[in-house]
């Protein structure tokens, strides 16, 4: 029999696993997002160090791949205040994993010198990122008090789910919500895919206000509606948005929108499916 020797990371922790990407060229995002996706990961794009800087202020990323060479503030200068204690990251020790086009001699110590963790030459192989993602994901690191308190709520989030990973649509729980009557359930599922973009729009509205009770009570709504159709993983992304909304850190809330709105998406696509009713067909016709 075959001899496994070695773990590796499961598909659930793979698309739970936060990467941001910093490449400056547009193209070479889409090789690397691409190649990331075909690998069973997400990842968030910026195009320079600034950028990237940015988002480490406010999302608890696990890791960072950083190009070398780019525009405005290149990977080492990135990765200097990244590490500099005096930055606003929330974790000054992330791993970062550098790109580079010159493989040259030496190159490998003056990344591991400027403080980044690995190294990586372009054009980026799949087996060559997959190998350098597999062993820094892996690394059990202590987590800062900073980004501990959002994984708490990520925790938090998920006690009331038995599964590893988080339903996008549980159709099941939703349906016997409802007395297992579907034609109620298709058009509960139409109301709702009709009314969370107003939500969306509303919250829109108030995170330009800098309204924290009025975002709070928005993003608590659309955790609200998702638990009763069954959108568990976007009631999972509004709870830590609500939590983050409560504790005044608007700038968490607004950098999570996005990915409320790739939730959304994601339910929306499952969700219309089952209400114009192709996902029963049989109960349809009868």
């Amino acid at each position: 029999p075959e001899l496994v020797t070695r773990h590796t990371l499961s598909e659930a922790r793979k698309r739970r696993a936060r990467i941001l990407l910093a490449v400056d060229s547009k193209t070479n995002q889409m090789v690397a997002l691409k190649m990331l996706e075909k690998q069973g990961y997400h990842a968030d794009a910026v195009a320079n160090g600034a950028e990237a800087l940015a988002a480490l202020r406010n999302v608890p990323y696990e890791l960072v791949l950083m190009d070398v060479q780019m525009p405005e503030m290149d990977g080492f200068e990135a990765t200097r205040h990244i590490r500099s204690p005096e930055s606003s990251v929330l974790d000054h020790q992330v791993p970062i994993i550098a790109m580079t086009a010159h493989a040259m001699k030496g190159d490998r110590e003056r990344c591991l010198e400027m403080g980044m963790n690995d190294y990586i030459s372009k054009p980026v192989s799949p087996q060559a990122l997959a190998a350098a993602l597999e062993k820094w994901l892996m690394i059990e690191r202590k987590v800062p008090s900073s980004v501990a308190a959002v994984e708490e709520a990520v925790r938090t989030a998920g006690e009331e789910t038995q599964d590893e990973e988080t339903l996008v649509f549980d159709r099941k729980g939703m349906i016997a919500r409802l007395m297992d009557n579907e034609d109620l359930a298709r058009s509960v599922a139409m109301t709702f895919l009709e009314d969370i973009p107003k939500q969306f729009a509303a919250l829109s509205g108030f995170l330009e206000a800098n309204d924290a009770e009025g975002i709070e009570r928005q993003v608590h709504s659309i955790k609200g509606a998702s638990a009763n159709v069954g959108g568990e993983a976007l009631r999972r992304s509004a709870f830590i948005l609500e939590k983050a909304a409560a504790a005044g850190d608007l700038e968490f809330v607004s950098a999570g929108i996005p990915n409320l709105e790739n939730q959304f998406a994601e339910l929306r696509e499952a969700m219309t499916e089952f209400a114009e009713g192709r996902l029963n067909e049989e109960s349809a016709s009868q």
